[in-house]
């Protein structure tokens, strides 16, 4: 292959947007299509700032069929009108990258768009594109059409007729020669619509999708977007300015994991930037020394949901795609700001205060219960056949309560994913939690030995720590009840044997005393208006519908599929979860049967669980 002066070639612009549109939006093609679609919608979020008219609004319109796009909106119109080098502005501000109002700062005070680029990508990568400007009692129009070097117009700047109205309303149909067969991701497009109206309050934002339009509107900012059901405190707001930044704190504090969002002029910053990091620092700092304790940063930061906005006159983000900003000053106002805002909340709110700390307390108090008895755990004296196992490593999937004893109940789930879940939807007081990894050793059909050195069995003995065979003492039970958690399949079916067997074999008396659980997981949902009912096999489904008529069905696909919300409201409700006692009324039976099933045939296993074992109901 030759390399010479030849090799070396220069992309037009519109070439480089449509072969490059990786570098610009996202190398995802179906997220760069709402990306680009982003780029539009925050130009008119860039306008309210500036520019409030009667009864603002934003209309975008997606026509899935076609496939045809559309952003308008009632602000001041793009100018129009022939610049000194004798093009029309509105030509320059959707064909030539760089181009816009933003750039020396008299039009806007802040804006997300300061490149001059989002137009220009939208166009160059579409296969056509349409505006329409209201501006100056006149109706302007202009079209462009697309090939491989991108856009270029296809009429001149045409009036179309006369208006008393103002506005801006762009139509286009994205490429797929630059997007493939896409979509617009209608979810992902809703929750950043609903979170632009947080941003610009007073604004009517309205999504049309082939006919079917939701308004997003909000009346009191940010602090709309502050709904946790686990809330410890009342949201609050704090405002804080420099002269060259402004700060808006919408927070709250909440029993379950919180999230903290940034954003930089109205806009998400997923990978944050310099002013998350300084909020978090002057977080940790300030809470620890208002309440003369020590707590980690992570459990302070893990219980505050909301959202920390900065206003920056020109932003300084990683990429065009925007997702981080870099301003220093925005590090130093938010650091502040939230060292003043809680200074605030402590002198408006104190018992609030006091009740953050006291729950904070009751969270360390708790680790360290866990750290307890994850030691003790470690320190238990092991038989001579024992002594060769790998020490236990628990921190990833043991996860203890606060309390031990009959109350107490372990919660042994099939993998990681659905400790994740199980985790915020617990009662940490008196339900621990273990996350089984694999296949836990047959214990009918292998050597005692060989099955102690099995790193789930070891976990489960000395977790329980009641002793095992002859030494086994319900009084040393750590937990009161075992609650074995699966997916409701064949493999789940053989999990949930092999530790039924575990128990038979080395604590059968703990089955016969009624502790042994299975902890069922719901096999339907019915859905209606974020409400949300279960049904455990096909008859509870057919009950349900009968009185939820028209409620949409779901299929719960498994444990790993669940949210943390759903498992909260079924699973690890104490007043609605199916927690079934397993007894065996024939032992000898039984362990024959388990003896035979232990094999190959899977299918087998599966039956004896759901058809030969009683599972008698109790309300715990």
């Amino acid at each position: 292959m030759s390399y010479d002066v030849n090799s070396i070639v220069s992309l037009s612009q519109g070439r480089a947007f449509r072969e490059k549109i990786g570098m610009y939006l996202s190398g995802d093609k179906q997220e760069a299509v709402n990306l680009g679609l982003r780029e539009l919608i925050v130009n008119t979020q860039d306008e309210y700032e500036v520019y409030k008219p009667q009864n603002p609004i934003l209309k975008v319109c997606i026509d899935t069929k076609k496939k045809v796009i559309s952003v308008e909106d009632n602000m001041r119109g793009i100018p129009v009108g022939k610049r000194e080098d004798g093009m029309n502005s509105l030509t320059a501000a959707m064909l030539i990258n760089h181009s816009g109002g933003k750039h020396t700062g008299g039009a806007y005070e802040s804006s997300v768009g300061i490149n001059g680029c989002g137009n220009k990508i939208v166009n160059h990568t579409a296969t056509w594109l349409e505006v329409q400007v209201k501006r100056d009692g006149k109706v302007y129009f202009q079209r462009f059409e697309s090939d491989d070097e991108g856009a270029r117009p296809t009429t001149e700047v045409l009036e179309k007729g006369k208006t008393k109205e103002t506005g801006t309303k762009i139509t286009y149909s994205p490429d797929p020669k630059v997007y493939g067969e896409y979509f617009i991701q209608q979810d992902k497009l809703e929750e950043m619509l609903k979170e632009i109206s947080y941003f610009s309050r007073g604004l009517d934002i309205i999504l049309n999708v082939d006919g079917k339009e939701k308004h997003f509107l909000s009346k009191n900012g940010l602090v709309d977007g502050l709904v946790s059901k686990n809330a410890i405190s009342k949201p609050f707001q704090y405002f804080y300015k420099t002269s060259d930044c402004e700060v808006e704190l919408a927070l709250q504090w909440v029993k379950k994991k919180g999230l903290i969002r940034g954003y930089a002029n109205g806009l998400y910053m997923p990978d944050g930037g310099a002013f998350i990091s300084g909020f978090k620092s002057s977080l940790t700092r300030t809470f620890n020394s208002l309440a003369n304790k020590k707590f980690d940063g992570d459990a302070i930061r893990g219980m505050l949901d909301g959202f920390v906005s900065v206003k920056v006159k020109v932003g300084q983000f990683s990429n065009q795609a925007k997702t981080a900003l870099a301003n220093p000053e925005a590090r130093t106002a938010t650091s502040t700001a939230i060292s003043e805002a809680l200074k605030e909340f402590t002198r408006k709110r104190p018992t609030d205060f006091e009740s953050i700390v006291v729950y904070l307390d009751k969270l360390e108090k708790a680790d360290e219960a866990a750290e307890k008895a994850r030691n003790a755990i470690l320190n238990h004296e092991k038989k001579e056949t024992e002594n060769k196992k790998k020490k236990i490593q628990l921190p990833d999937k043991f996860k203890d309560c606060e309390k031990h004893g009959e109350e107490a109940m372990l919660v042994v789930c099939e993998g990681n994913s659905a400790l994740a879940g199980l985790l915020p939807a617990r009662d940490v007081s008196v339900e621990a939690l273990y996350a089984v990894r694999g296949k836990v050793k047959n214990l009918l059909k292998h050597p005692l030995d060989e099955c102690l050195e099995n790193q789930e069995v070891s976990d489960i003995i000395m977790a329980l720590g009641c002793g095992i065979q002859n030494k086994y003492n319900s009084k040393k039970l750590n937990y009161g009840k075992v609650a074995i958690a699966v997916d409701a399949d064949v493999d789940g079916a053989s999990i949930m044997c092999l530790i039924s067997t575990l128990f038979w074999v080395l604590m059968p008396d703990f089955i016969k005393e009624g502790r042994l659980c299975w902890l069922r997981a719901p096999l339907y949902h019915l859905t209606k208006n974020n409400k949300r009912v279960f049904a455990y096999n096909d008859e509870e489904l057919k009950e349900l519908k009968k009185k939820y008529p028209d409620w949409s069905q779901g299929r719960m696909k498994g444990l790993g599929e669940m949210t943390a919300e759903d498992m909260e409201l079924s699973m690890m409700n104490k007043r609605e979860r199916r927690l079934e006692v397993l007894t065996i009324h024939d032992t000898e039976l039984a362990k024959e049967s388990i003896e035979m099933l232990m094999g190959t045939e899977v299918e087998k296993r599966r039956d004896f669980l759901f058809e030969n074992v009683d599972f008698s109901k109790i309300n715990s």
